[in-house]
């Protein structure tokens, strides 16, 4: 198959979770023999308008990236070139407003079929009024928030498909969008289990200058209201009474960083909790090798958690809040795995409930890491990607034959 990904940036020039499930597909259904291009607005002056990159599929990058006029334009335009030098088989949305331009250039006829990360609306609303709640800011964002909501119901709309990577996020089509329910298919996210595995931990420290007699406590997440990372620091002073060699080390980059670093210093947690700033790709599994435990505080809108699975194919436990998609997966290892709540009293239970019982010996490295490799790898996710392209394909050439009958 001919297949075109729609997204609103490529990993290699915006790191995020989003980014990562497109990258991580289009490699997959590439080595499953199928041609994947991946169009989006360039967000690196230096990148390459047209490449073939390492991961096996082509990525064509226009301009516009904030600027919206020329974004839709350009867009259209730079789709519009491709369809005309070979038609697609089937276009696949990773994010609605990627897809207003290109879209526009693509025939009805074929199938279309979108990726939902997220409710887009919602997000901007929580990370823009959470600490300003101004009535003109408000009034502002909510003008915003209800044209973001406008171009993803009208997206999801005109998909013949519509895939979630949680039953959590399946609810939130259905309740908040109106997408009726056969109309979804649930596809977990995954982890490649060739660089996500078991190592040294010790060797790891080393490398990354971690203390080696340390117990570590890991979270890596952009440093954004909803990610709670505010509450996971609230909750270290009753941790580190308890385990006075507790380590805490927070990865991730975002506009939270001024804020947590000064809630560190009120607290006078210095020694305990490090903001250790954008862990890179390359990096990313030796920090989960290195740790003991890895947190994650969510407060809102988790449609998968790639962390999750990224940890424990290393080896290392996971303790998460009770929102969104998280306890879908840590439940079907351990309950326990799942705070009660998501303040910082919750959070702090969790944690010492964990460094302080026997249950958390049960889960040994190898357990973790076989969980994903049964479960949760790319190869899984892409494997069910092109059956519902497949169904959609079958279900176009339905309504060709029928179609056709009724002419004649």
């Amino acid at each position: 198959m001919r297949i075109l990904f729609l997204a609103d940036a490529v990993w290699d020039d915006l790191p995020g979770g989003s980014r990562v499930v497109a990258r991580e597909t289009a490699s997959e259904l590439v080595l499953a023999g199928h041609q994947v291009t991946l169009l989006c607005a360039r967000h690196n002056e230096s990148a390459p308008a047209d490449e073939m990159n390492a991961y096996g599929f082509r990525t064509i990058r226009y301009d516009g990236a904030g600027k919206p006029l020329d974004f839709i334009r350009n867009g259209r335009n730079a789709c519009a070139r491709l369809v005309a030098q070979e038609p697609f088989d089937i276009v696949h949305t990773h994010f609605a407003y990627a897809s207003v331009g290109p879209l526009r250039a693509v025939p009805r006829s074929v199938p279309r079929i979108r990726s939902f990360h997220g409710p887009w609306d919602q997000e901007l609303w929580i990370q823009k009024t959470r600490h300003d709640s101004s009535p003109g800011h408000r009034l502002s964002t909510w003008a915003k928030k209800q044209y973001c909501r406008y171009v993803e119901t009208s997206n999801l709309a005109a998909s013949q498909h519509v895939v979630a990577l949680s039953d959590a996020f399946a609810q939130i089509l259905v309740d908040r969008y109106g997408v009726s329910r056969d109309k979804i298919s649930i596809v977990p996210g995954g982890a490649d289990i060739s660089r996500f595995k078991l190592g040294n931990a010790f060797g790891e420290r080393g490398r990354l200058g971690i203390p080696l007699d340390r117990r570590v406590i890991l979270s890596i997440r952009r440093l954004a209201p909803r990610m709670g990372l505010d509450n996971l620091i609230q909750a270290m002073p009753d941790v580190v009474a308890r385990n006075p060699d507790v380590l805490l080390l927070i990865g991730g980059k975002g506009p939270e960083r001024e804020r947590l670093q000064q809630m560190v210093n009120e607290l006078h947690l210095e020694r305990h909790v490090r903001l250790i700033g954008f862990v890179s790709d390359q990096d990313l599994p030796a920090y989960y090798q290195a740790a003991d435990l890895f947190v994650l505080p969510t407060v809102a809108l988790e449609g998968f958690g790639l962390v999750i699975v990224e940890a424990l194919a290393c080896g290392v436990p996971v303790i998460g809040t009770p929102v969104g998609a998280i306890p879908e997966t840590l439940r079907r290892l351990d309950g326990r795995l799942v705070a009660d709540g998501t303040n910082s009293q919750a959070l702090g239970a969790a944690i010492l409930r964990f460094f302080d019982e026997a249950w958390s010996s049960i889960l040994t490295r190898e357990r973790l890491h076989d969980f994903v490799e049964s479960n949760y790898t790319w190869k899984h996710h892409a494997a069910a990607m092109e059956e519902i392209y497949l169904r959609a394909l079958a279900g176009r050439e339905r309504l060709v034959e029928r179609n056709k009958t009724l002419t004649e």
